[in-house]
């Protein structure tokens, strides 16, 4: 139950129309004595698969390109890139505080610090250079919530974009069908690449107050 509350909290934390970034302090983190950090879940959002025909219809096209997308989502089984992201940022945060990751059935032992990431974009779409190439745009915001008194600690966000004619791109069919699991491939390598980019934050951060 108390994760759940804590999650409805993350939610009303990130239904605001803007948040200002907040830099995790990792030293008073550390005095504090982390013990456990855990994750939120989220509804996944849609994906948005963006091809030149339908960006050209507004609305409709708005869409066309949300029952595309879930089409995709839903035929190849993939989850939100959002669950990787937190995981590896809780670990990372974990592994630097000397704590451990829990998961929601942990038992007794209750998180001290929650890590909640957001999907903000979500997109299967074409270079603008290369109508016929496609990879996954993806953008995040993270937060790190006091589990105690559920206010956020700091935040983070990230933006991933595989460059053109990259390992990470192929046709839209391609996509579609995940043929040589390019669709799973490439999720995977965009979560990672946000995880990254947010963990450099922290590590900026750490090695600041250092």
């Amino acid at each position: 139950m108390r994760i759940a509350f804590l999650f409805a909290v993350a939610l009303g934390v990130s239904g605001c129309a803007s948040v200002k970034p907040v830099n995790l302090d990792l030293s008073d983190l550390s005095e504090s004595g982390v013990r456990a950090v855990a994750t939120t879940e989220r509804p996944m959002p849609a994906l948005s698969a963006i091809t030149p025909t339908k960006a050209q219809f507004g609305f409709l096209g708005g869409m066309a390109m949300a029952s595309a997308g879930k089409r995709i989502v839903e035929e190849n089984d993939v989850d939100d890139p959002a669950v990787r992201v937190s995981s590896e940022l809780a670990d990372q945060l974990a592994k630097a505080l000397g704590a451990e990751t829990i998961s929601q059935d942990a038992g007794m032992l209750e998180p001290d610090v929650l890590v909640d990431v957001q999907t903000r974009v979500w997109q299967l779409i074409y270079y603008k250079s290369a109508w016929g190439t496609y990879s996954i745009t993806y953008r995040a915001k993270a937060q790190f919530i006091d589990a105690d008194t559920e206010t956020v600690l700091g935040t983070g966000s990230c933006s991933v974009r595989p460059e053109k004619d990259s390992e990470w791109t192929a046709s839209y069919e391609d996509f579609a069908e995940n043929r040589d699991a390019i669709l799973t491939r490439t999720l995977a390598f965009v979560a990672r690449q946000c995880a990254a980019q947010i963990g450099g934050q922290l590590a900026a951060v750490a090695t600041t107050d250092g």
